[in-house]
């Protein structure tokens, strides 16, 4: 019988796979990015159509007892969140130009806390404690779906390089002009040479997954160049046998 865990780390593999898949079509020049653009965008129809589905099926399950049904329904809304975002870098792709953002007001604190959530349930198969620690509301100007693969990718990586039994923190704090966002794991930490690499496209890192999860090397690049681009900045605190802390920043709302 399939359980929970088992769909968990077929997710996580996909996932693996598909930036890898986007990695390699940026190499292949003799590619037809007119019919990739078509695709896409059709594609993008489709979880247009989804997205909207999942939010009808939120509200009228708005009251069922089972507190998970909710729980899924959040997740299938973010997962369809980030595919929408792929579509459109499929839809804009081209050898010399960046995928457009879209920034908005958006509440930080409700995006890392459903993150959370949706982590929790892998966490639990490894034993792991997720704490979020973060306001009720901290708005920055960023693009929606871009911090959602943000954070997608660091609790991702947080559950990955956790040993079981271990704790990873999420905070979400304010000061003048920027939000701070921190995860925090208690893994096996990175070596100064991890850290010379560490954002480096394609870099493969001392440290492996706990339970023979799979790793690009690709989540962390993505990462550091979406933040970049939302005007933000990101950092790693971490030692051997230490753990590791991420912390990015992310401009607030203008007046």
């Amino acid at each position: 019988m399939t359980t929970k865990a088992d769909v968990a780390a077929s997710i996580e593999a996909a996932k693996v796979e598909l930036e890898q898949a986007l990695a390699h079509l940026t190499q292949l020049p003799a590619l037809d990015w007119g019919s990739v653009r078509h695709a896409a965008h059709t594609l993008g129809n489709y979880l247009n159509i989804n997205n909207a589905c999942v939010q009808l099926l939120q509200v009228s399950l708005a009251d069922h007892p089972d507190q998970e049904v909710q729980m899924w329904l959040q997740s299938l809304d973010r997962t369809t969140e980030l595919m929408t975002y792929i579509a459109r870098h499929l839809t804009t792709a081209s050898t010399e130009t960046d995928v457009p953002l879209s920034p908005e007001k958006v509440n930080l604190s409700v995006m890392a806390r459903h993150t959370a959530e949706f982590y929790g349930a892998v966490a639990n198969a490894k034993n792991l404690q997720i704490v979020c620690e973060v306001p009720d509301a901290a708005e920055v100007w960023a693009d929606r779906i871009a911090l959602a693969t943000v954070l997608d990718n660091l609790l991702s990586n947080a559950v990955k390089y956790s040993p079981t039994g271990k704790q990873i923190m999420v905070r979400v704090a304010t000061e003048p002009g920027h939000v701070v966002c921190t995860v925090t794991n208690e893994g096996a930490g990175l070596t100064s040479a991890d850290v010379a690499r560490l954002f480096q496209e394609g870099a493969r890192l001392s440290s492996t997954p706990t339970a023979g999860e799979t790793s690009s090397g690709f989540g962390l690049f993505i990462t550091k160049t979406l933040i970049e681009r939302m005007g933000g900045s990101i950092s790693c605190e971490t030692a051997p046998e230490q753990g590791c802390k991420f912390s990015f920043r992310l401009p607030v709302p203008g007046p």
